[in-house]
């Protein structure tokens, strides 16, 4: 029997590799071939850039299914119950695994994100990125000199969502890192909503402090569960405030275990 736990953990060892190398190699496509090619197809750069991120969404979905399929991470986007804004928005969330950023926006449609500086300019990623219009961090930080936050006030502007994770990093095993207040600044600027969505991955896979190897016994459960939705006007422009509520809503949903209660793959959608 041991053997045999030994064997399928191996196996979903391997099956990780090759999601990744899969992942790396169709970014490459993505940057140098497919998306050039669909940037030609005319139309404003507004609209290009909306048929590159439909583009890359559609491939993080396949993603997502291969993970699936290959029994390494169960979540299916295409079940994730979401509430549509009708407007621009900041969507936020904590941070556990590596894949976050793309079961986020395999979930939520046209979102823009906020890319460290040497992604944004690398070979392999730069033109995927840069395609999609995401945001660079700059050299200093998340929100260097108040580039970014300008940056993603312009995309609000534009009807962009914009992704940001307030802890800057990825979360701690089983916890939640302090907030950083750039996503509520945003947010404040814009009068943008605030969607937090609560994400949850057991067993724990692809953490910070774990390798990618460390496979777990069983097939890990994917979920994303919207909280509600927050209007920083009711904050009165005082962020700081406003990401210390957020934190300790969200310290007190993973602890109580709130992210538990929706169906493997799907989110829970809750309104105001």
């Amino acid at each position: 029997m041991r053997s045999l736990v030994a064997l399928d953990r191996c196996v979903r060892v391997v099956l990780t590799a090759l999601a990744f190398a899969g992942f790396y190699i169709g970014a490459i496509l993505m940057s140098w071939l497919v998306l050039p090619f669909v940037a030609r197809g005319g139309g404003s750069e507004s609209e290009r850039g909306v048929r590159c991120r439909a583009l890359v969404r559609r491939a993080f979905v396949f993603f997502h299914d291969y993970m699936r399929v290959a029994r390494l991470i169960r979540f299916d986007p295409r079940r994730t119950a979401i509430t549509p804004l009708g407007k621009p928005y900041v969507l936020i969330a904590n941070h556990p695994t590596l894949v976050d950023v793309t079961a986020l926006m395999a979930t939520y449609p046209d979102v823009v994100t906020v890319v460290k500086e040497p992604l944004f300019r690398g070979l392999s990623f730069g033109g995927l990125l840069r395609a999609c219009d995401h945001i660079a961090s700059g050299r200093e930080g998340n929100m260097a000199g108040g580039r970014v936050v300008l940056e993603a006030v312009e995309r609000l502007r534009a009807g962009l969502p914009v992704l940001i994770f307030p802890e800057g990093t990825r979360s701690p095993e089983g916890g939640l890192g302090a907030f950083r207040r750039g996503a509520f600044e945003i947010a404040a600027r814009a009068n943008a909503p605030v969607v937090p969505a609560l994400i949850s991955c057991n067993p724990p896979v692809l953490a910070k402090e774990a390798p990618w190897y460390r496979a777990p016994r069983t097939p890990s459960r994917y979920r994303i569960v919207q909280l509600p939705v927050l209007d920083p006007a009711a904050w009165k422009g005082d962020t700081r405030a406003m990401a210390s509520h957020v934190h300790a809503m969200y310290a007190k949903a993973i602890e109580s275990g709130s992210s538990m209660t929706a169906p493997s793959g799907e989110a829970e959608a809750v309104t105001p």
